[in-house]
């Protein structure tokens, strides 16, 4: 089941939704239990819980406590409260900061602890692909969001991973804005990367924390 080597709670994810969109599962019908679906996709049920947690956040499903989850009509385009990629700017734009905090700093306290060789050169190949973007600010967002969701999965927690995950478009577009508003180059935001790169591995959160969403190394919030 894991050949292509994404994580287990996204195999699982992936593969309820192709149940629901092939109308396996149909609005209003209760999914099996979480054993059943540890048994029918032969995963934990942290996996199991993980792929049900993004199911819940897209909208395709509703969970009854004490009763199941159940599928849900796909929300309309126009009915929907999510925020459009182009548009993270004002409350939305320090909404999100504060939400990357809550999520990036846990990640990076686990991340010193859980992280492997292969995580950390994860970060590594997202700095090299932040220095070879010279003062392209969309192409630099790009790998600046490759090297934050390399911390992520280096937690190795998967309902942080899945929260990201959820929001990447307002995610990116956030990354876009912070390079349009900056006034440092790409090359100095490169530079502030590598050295929260270097704490990381010399195992040092407290510092990491301090930066890497310090207002003043994103840019300056004071304008939303």
């Amino acid at each position: 089941m894991n050949d292509n080597r994404l994580p287990l709670s996204e195999e699982v994810f992936n593969q309820i939704l192709v149940r629901i969109c092939e109308g396996d599962w149909v609005e209003g019908q209760k999914l099996p239990s979480e054993n059943q679906l540890c048994e029918m996709f032969h995963v934990s049920r942290i996996s199991v819980r993980a792929a049900l947690q993004k199911l819940k956040g897209q909208g395709l499903i509703t969970t009854k406590p004490g009763v199941g989850s159940f599928v849900c009509r796909p929300e309309r385009e126009e009915d929907s409260d999510t925020i459009p990629a182009d548009q993270i700017a004002g409350e939305a734009f320090r909404e999100f900061f504060e939400f990357r905090q809550a999520i990036e700093f846990k990640a990076i306290e686990l991340f010193v602890i859980h992280a492997t060789k292969n995580d950390e050169e994860e970060l590594k190949k997202a700095l090299e692909g932040m220095l070879s973007c010279g003062e392209d600010h969309e192409k630099f967002a790009r790998y600046d969001r490759d090297f934050h969701m390399g911390i992520i999965r280096g937690s190795k927690n998967s309902f942080l991973c899945s929260a990201m995950e959820n929001v990447e478009s307002i995610h990116r577009s956030y990354l876009e804005e912070v390079g349009r508003v900056t006034k440092k180059t790409n090359a100095q935001r490169y530079k502030e990367h590598k050295k929260l790169y270097e704490m990381l591995l010399k195992k040092k959160p407290g510092i990491v924390k301090e930066k890497i969403l310090d207002p003043e190394m994103c840019c300056d919030l004071s304008k939303y």
